[in-house]
């Protein structure tokens, strides 16, 4: 397989954007100043908090990974028959 070099140009750009004003946007009860043409993200409080507990999930899920992954190579890791019997069952009403 080989990628071929691709030329780029900034021929189908509009240079006339880059030279409009800058206009003033409100932005949560504050105004502040933005170029034309810009973009901009804002995240929510709530955003925010997703995407804590999200990590906090997945740090604790990697924490849990590396319990057992120790106990498989100490040889310590045990299953109940009942957990395993039933984990079989559901999987098998699917």
């Amino acid at each position: 397989m080989s990628i071929d070099r691709v030329n780029i140009s900034n021929q189908g750009v509009d240079r006339s954007e880059a030279a409009q004003p800058a206009e003033v946007t409100p932005s949560s009860g504050k105004e502040r100043q933005v170029s034309a043409g810009s973009d901009s993200v804002a995240i929510s409080s709530k955003a925010n908090e997703l995407n804590r507990l999200a990590t906090a999930i997945e740090h604790s899920r990697s924490e849990r990974f590396e319990q057992i992954r120790a106990e498989l190579e100490a040889g310590t890791y045990r299953v109940s028959g009942e957990d395993l019997a039933r984990k079989l069952i559901e999987y098998n009403k699917k």
